[in-house]
């Protein structure tokens, strides 16, 4: 069901992203060391990860990274934990295996229904892991900061160079997760590594007109086009959007996007309320450029004088520097030939209504 708002696990529920998929289960066919899936938020990642996993029938491990705490490894633990019990509940064939090969492991506990990390060698339990053909698949890497982010990039490194273990890693903050995996920092555990990148991008405005008449079909459920045009156009191409529309439109088509709207704004402002919340020296700053772009100031000058009409004193191009590029690292902000714009349309029009 293309509505359905969990990450999709089957081909038949993914839409028109058959060149993406290809690209995925290549790479995994190949037992490339290192696969990268971007794109900004709510493009579908985490479906193309699971349904290209299943599709080549590969084991795995998923590590959400989700607000992982960047200081604490037992959070770290925790999560690659709930990872192989998922691994085990999944794949029973493999159960009694996989826990007789980490049995011999300091710091994992086996118990009737899988296993328990406390502190484990986590160099150890993938190299024992690599003896599966599991694949290692790290979501919203990104978010791997700090202590964390130095341990899980000098893991991934040296898994890379010594074993041939699958990793792949998904990240919607695209610049962050480049930071992450070192392009251009020379002295980053992962620099020079080449990877398979797979990007996903909107649906087009006729993909997005598709993808809704079908979702409806599949619900028996009739809506005008114009209903569904008037949507496409709103949401532009964004497919978690889309299927958040969708499902409302099958409770009351009439007053589908205005539910949709509603809902997606408090979602969208969450969000950048959580990147506030690690920038807060410049708060105030970071929403002036944000209103500054979706009011049509898209070129830096044009962005650098709404800031400084609005402090009423001048600001060193390198305060703007900063600003834009901590944006467009977040995937808030893209920048398309030498201009700016708000990622999420739903972003913007918050921003345009003022924050």
């Amino acid at each position: 069901m293309y509505f359905d708002p969990r990450p999709k696990t089957k081909r038949e529920d993914l839409f028109d992203r058959e060149r993406e998929l290809k690209e995925f289960i290549t790479a995994l066919d190949s037992r490339r060391p290192l696969t990268v899936i971007t794109g900004i938020r709510r493009l579908g990642k985490t479906s193309l990860l699971l349904v290209g996993l299943n599709e080549a029938n590969a084991p795995y491990i998923l590590v959400d990274m989700r607000d992982v705490n960047p200081s604490s490894e037992f959070d770290l633990y925790k999560r690659i934990e709930a990872g192989l019990n998922r691994l085990i509940r999944e794949r029973k064939d493999m159960k009694t295996k996989i826990k007789g090969m980490l049995s011999h492991i300091s710091g994992i506990q086996i118990l009737g229904s899988g296993i328990y990390l406390s502190r484990v060698d986590l160099l150890e339990l993938f190299e024992t892991l690599e003896r599966l053909d599991v694949v290692i698949a790290f979501d919203e890497v990104q978010y791997a900061k700090g202590p964390i982010g130095r341990k899980l990039t000098g893991l991934i490194a040296h898994l890379y160079d010594y074993t041939d273990l699958s990793i792949v890693v998904t990240g919607s903050e695209v610049g962050l997760l480049y930071d992450f995996l070192g392009i251009e920092d020379p002295n980053a555990p992962l620099f020079g590594r080449y990877f398979e990148e797979i990007t996903l991008s909107r649906f087009s405005e006729e993909q997005g007109r598709e993808f809704l008449r079908i979702g409806f079909e599949q619900c028996n459920v009739n809506v005008a086009d114009e209903t569904i045009g008037e949507a496409v156009r709103a949401l532009d191409g964004i497919v978690g959007w889309l299927v958040l529309f969708g499902m409302s439109a099958l409770k009351n088509p009439e007053r589908a996007l205005e539910a949709t709207l509603k809902k997606a704004t408090l979602l969208a402002k969450r969000e950048f309320e959580e990147f506030l919340k690690r920038h807060e020296f410049a708060r105030k700053r970071y929403i002036a450029v944000m209103r500054a772009v979706a009011l049509g100031n898209k070129r830096w000058s044009e962005i650098k004088e709404f800031l400084e009409r609005r402090e009423k004193k001048s600001i060193s191009d390198s305060v703007v520097h900063r600003l834009l590029t901590n944006l467009v690292k977040s995937s808030f902000l893209e920048k398309v030939r030498g201009e700016y714009r708000i990622a999420d349309p739903i972003l913007e029009m918050v921003f345009k209504q003022g924050f």
